[in-house]
């Protein structure tokens, strides 16, 4: 008896030391720890948790009604909880329990069962992990992730997400209203399918190679519209990383390219067509900034200085082309430029092969940059041209020439006229002369103011010849300032006595402050003259009015003369009026029809214009207009 009560002694003993073991155990764990009996009883809890709730064991084995678990989550712990103890399977619930200061806190609530050696259930083990700030940092990153699809949603143009090895994961709502593909369509690879066959290859390929390489990149390629429809997009797509660098992401964005891929289709056409009108009509243009010594020439350009496209341009470069006798006014022109002076002449260059070329630049300020001018022009191969010019320019001469000649035939009779005049009375005053001498006594004083009229009489017949020769000798253009009303005086004086025999009226308006034009005073008399004849003959069959004539020479706005003649003859046809001025036409019965249009000639030599209109009344008017002024011209002296 004694010896029975000694072993359950020790038995209790043992007992006491395992509880006190398993107690020790329990409360070095680093967390929430209780133990149940195999029915789900609260058995032990370790000291951490009577500290967390504040409660005794005994308020801890009726947590189903000490409200340490919140009301929102105790149903399903309550669900779990019991059927995990009927089926002795482990569980795992995620919940709130309420700290002693009553703050609710997340824990992650495990249990799983102790079994004997036969397998049967004895205790189960419940740990309890606080989870409350990775769940709310889990919720931030939910809510961050919900923001940011809404953010992508609201992007204006299509974005999307893929994973790491290429699959797609998410499209924005615009991506979807585009295509018309639903979400479970279009997710992983099922994309693919809106992009045009023609292009998918090249576009699988290049996503392929940048899952391996990482590196962002953009390409472009036609997406089908819900219409069917396909449109250009440029597609971009950068890596997204994680603190490793690990690519966790790709985001990408396709935006409707299609109006621009058009306009750059139609930029290049008309580039086409710009760079076929400047090669036919041998014209190049060029963007030039002087100051900086950077040139942007086109291709037609280079062609006309027979340069190598590559070639880097400096103004050395050009000026090296440039024919000696035209440097001066090149540098002078450059000068201009550089102060912000639009320029506008004519050069020779002479290319590599000795070629000598006429060139026409002009070159207008578009905008300064950084207080320099910049540049934009042409620059136009007119060789051809100036031949032909030159060759016509001859022509011309000739014909000038003609007209001169054509024009003494009629003026012959007026001219002895002018002549016979004088010399008569050199011959009567030298004969009364002599016979003053001869008197007895001599009469001297008489002798010498005879003498004194021969000499008179004598120059004009000398201005008659000068005048006649000046105006039909064949001389070059020849420039010199002249005052447009005296070299009408001068036509008028020697027509005078033509008009007068055409029972003409001349009536003369001529300014006398004119200021001086520079020209070829013989040519352009002869265009006056041209003109008083033309006056004269139109009213050659005219007797019921008088046949008045005007010559009036005015100023003009914008630093011009004009000279008009204005009859009361036939009149002109308005219908014919602009063939007037035409090589051979004319409106004469013995007329040549050169007589207008070597006069246009000439006054086109001098930069002015030349016209016609019928007046009013009756008659007609003849005119021109010609700078005061004219930029000096190199084709001009030649």
């Amino acid at each position: 008896m004694a010896q029975r009560t000694r072993q359950r002694e020790t038995v209790n003993q043992e007992l006491k030391n395992g509880e006190l073991d398993w107690r020790q155990i329990v409360d070095s764990i680093p967390g929430l720890v209780a133990l149940l009996t195999a029915a789900g009883n609260v058995e032990m809890v370790n000291r951490q948790v009577l500290e967390y709730f504040d409660q005794t064991l005994e308020e801890l084995r009726h947590w189903g009604t000490s409200g340490v678990i919140h009301s929102e989550d105790l149903p399903h712990v309550i669900e779990v909880f019991t059927q995990s103890i009927a089926s002795g399977s482990p569980y795992e619930i995620v919940q709130r329990f309420r700290r002693s200061d009553g703050v609710f806190r997340w824990f992650q609530n495990r249990g799983f069962p102790l079994r004997d050696a036969n397998g049967q259930i004895v205790r189960w083990c419940v740990l309890l992990n606080d989870i409350d700030d990775r769940k709310h940092a889990e919720d931030a990153v939910r809510a961050s992730e919900r923001n940011l699809r809404r953010i992508i949603d609201a992007i204006p143009t299509l974005a999307w997400c893929n994973l790491a090895d290429g699959p797609n994961e998410f499209l924005n709502e615009r991506w979807h209203e585009y295509t018309g593909l639903p979400p479970e369509e279009s997710h992983g690879w099922g994309w693919q399918k809106v992009f045009h066959p023609e292009d998918l290859p090249a576009l699988m390929k290049r996503w392929q190679e940048l899952l391996v390489t990482g590196e962002p990149d953009e390409i472009e390629a036609r997406i089908r519209r819900h219409d069917g429809v396909y449109r250009w997009f440029l597609i971009r797509v950068h890596p997204f990383r994680d603190e490793s660098g690990t690519i966790v992401r790709w985001y990408g964005t396709s935006t409707d390219i299609e109006d621009r891929k058009r306009a750059e289709a139609e930029l290049k056409q008309t580039y086409l067509h710009l760079t076929e009108a400047q090669r036919l009509s041998k014209t190049g243009s060029f963007i030039t900034d002087l100051l900086a010594n950077e040139h942007n020439w086109s291709d037609e350009a280079f062609r006309i200085f027979e340069l190598d496209p590559a070639a880097k341009l400096t103004v050395q470069m050009i000026r090296d082309f440039i024919h000696p006798e035209d440097l001066p006014s090149f540098e002078a022109m450059i000068a201009r430029a550089i102060s912000g002076i639009d320029v506008d002449f004519v050069f020779r260059i002479v290319t590599s092969r000795g070629a000598v070329k006429y060139v026409r630049s002009a070159a207008r300020v578009i905008q300064p940059i950084e207080g320099r001018p910049l540049f934009c022009g042409a620059l136009q191969d007119i060789t051809e041209s100036k031949v032909a010019e030159e060759a016509l320019n001859r022509t011309r001469s000739e014909l000038a020439h003609v007209a001169r000649a054509t024009a003494l035939s009629a003026l012959t009779a007026s001219i002895a006229h002018e002549v016979s005049q004088p010399l008569s009375g050199i011959i009567t005053n030298a004969s009364t002369c002599l016979r003053m001498l001869d008197g007895d006594p001599p009469n001297v004083n008489g002798a010498r103011e005879t003498a004194r009229r021969t000499i008179r009489d004598g120059n004009r017949a000398s201005d008659v010849i000068q005048r006649l020769r000046a105006l039909y000798s064949k001389k070059e253009f020849t420039l010199e300032p002249l005052d447009l009303s005296e070299a009408a005086r001068e036509v008028i004086a020697l027509s005078l006595s033509d008009l007068q025999r055409n029972r003409v009226i001349l009536r003369s308006e001529l300014a006398d402050d004119l200021p001086h034009v520079v020209g070829d005073r013989v040519q352009l008399q002869q265009v006056i003259l041209n003109f008083l004849r033309n006056g004269s003959d139109a009213m050659v069959g005219i007797d019921d009015r008088p046949r008045h004539m005007l010559v009036k020479t005015e100023r003009e706005a914008g630093d011009r003369v004009r000279l008009t003649v204005r009859d009361a003859g036939v009149g002109v046809d308005r219908q014919n009026i602009d063939k007037l001025f035409d090589p051979f036409y004319t409106t004469k019965s013995g007329g040549m029809g050169i007589g207008l249009s070597v006069s246009r000639s000439i006054i086109e030599r001098h930069r002015g214009r030349v016209w016609a209109e019928p007046n009013d009344g009756p008659g007609a008017t003849f005119a021109f207009s010609i700078p005061c002024r004219p930029e000096t011209d190199a084709r001009a002296s030649r």
